[in-house]
């Protein structure tokens, strides 16, 4: 059994628009299982979302072994703003007739 343990929080701040909000990265790992959490909070300080997921192998891997693991949070900040990466500009639009 691997008795690793490991918890990084990090916050980052931006102001868009006149508004803040804030972003807290989270990785915590205990006992070799540990998961990755992004949350979002608003300019007064409410937690506006979470978005939880586990950690796999190869991240373990490579925190345990202290490297850096480009885009470790993407799939959690994609998932927590909502939506979906694709126009919906053709979805609107009608054929064209001729």
């Amino acid at each position: 059994m691997n008795h690793f343990s490991y918890h990084s929080a990090q916050i980052h701040s931006a102001f868009e628009n006149g508004k803040g909000q804030t972003r807290r990265n989270i990785v915590d790992i205990k006992n070799g299982e540990g998961y990755k959490a992004v949350e979002t909070y608003t300019a007064k300080g409410d937690l506006k979302g979470r978005k939880e997921k586990k950690l796999t192998k190869d991240e373990l891997d490579c925190i345990q072994k202290n490297k850096f693991v480009p885009g470790l949070f993407k799939d959690c900040i994609r998932s927590i703003k909502g939506g979906s990466r694709r126009s919906k500009r053709g979805k609107t639009r009608k054929p064209r007739t001729v």
